[in-house]
């Protein structure tokens, strides 16, 4: 099938839905986190006014940005097409060899580990980064933190059916709680800013950027 790196945001969410095994939740994961990760970077880019400058916040916005590879997330979602194909591959031919059906497995299952590390890891950085983000526009970076919530704990469910030994799950599921207390957190505050919210200045600015991320929306996958 096309690889979902190529397709646009209508396209991929009609081949999810498509009775056919990829892309599948493997993708959706990777999507997901594609996705979250740059509702981050979108706030990291807004940091980067002359007092941010100053204050230190736009070289910590910059760090960020370096670090929030939406590419790279993607790209685990073909990755994890071709391990599916691999997988069906190895159980049709049965002249494969042990090894061979073992390296196959193996890879099966690194893909969606590697997705919940780096979602665990984007999601620290970002949650680093939120003391120094453009208060205008926190809200997007935890939308971020918890888009790539969502993705890691499916990445996780993508993980189990390829059977991870005990000690993988263990810690994966140690990088889970530590993923939800974050999230637990950030729905515990209430910023004081949400009440000014009503403020004219403030909805203008909530407009263009939701223009901006319906324009991310549009572009992560085209």
């Amino acid at each position: 099938g096309k690889m979902t790196t190529g397709m646009d945001v209508d396209a991929f969410v009609a081949a999810l839905a498509a009775k056919q095994p990829t892309p599948g939740g493997g993708a959706a994961a990777a999507v997901g986190a594609a996705v979250g990760a740059a509702a981050a970077a979108m706030a990291a880019a807004y940091t980067m006014r002359k007092k941010d400058k100053e204050s230190g916040a736009a070289a910590a916005a910059e760090a960020l940005i370096t670090t929030l590879d939406t590419a790279a997330v993607l790209a685990a979602a073909d990755a994890d097409a071709a391990a599916y194909a691999e997988l069906q591959r190895s159980w049709k031919d049965a002249d494969m060899s042990a090894a061979e059906k073992a390296a196959i497995e193996a890879t099966a299952l690194a893909v969606p580990v590697a997705l919940v590390e780096r979602c665990h890891a984007y999601i620290l950085a970002v949650q680093a980064f939120l003391p120094s983000c453009n208060p205008n526009i926190t809200s997007d970076a935890k939308v971020g933190i918890h888009q790539l919530a969502g993705a890691a704990r499916a990445a996780y469910q993508t993980a189990l059916v390829n059977a991870p030994a005990a000690d993988v799950r263990a810690r994966l599921r140690a990088m889970l709680r530590e993923i939800r207390e974050i999230e637990e957190q950030l729905l515990e505050d209430t910023p004081a800013a949400a009440a000014d919210a009503s403020s004219g200045g403030d909805v203008v600015y909530a407009a263009e950027v939701q223009k901006h991320l319906t324009g991310i929306l549009h572009g992560v996958l085209a």
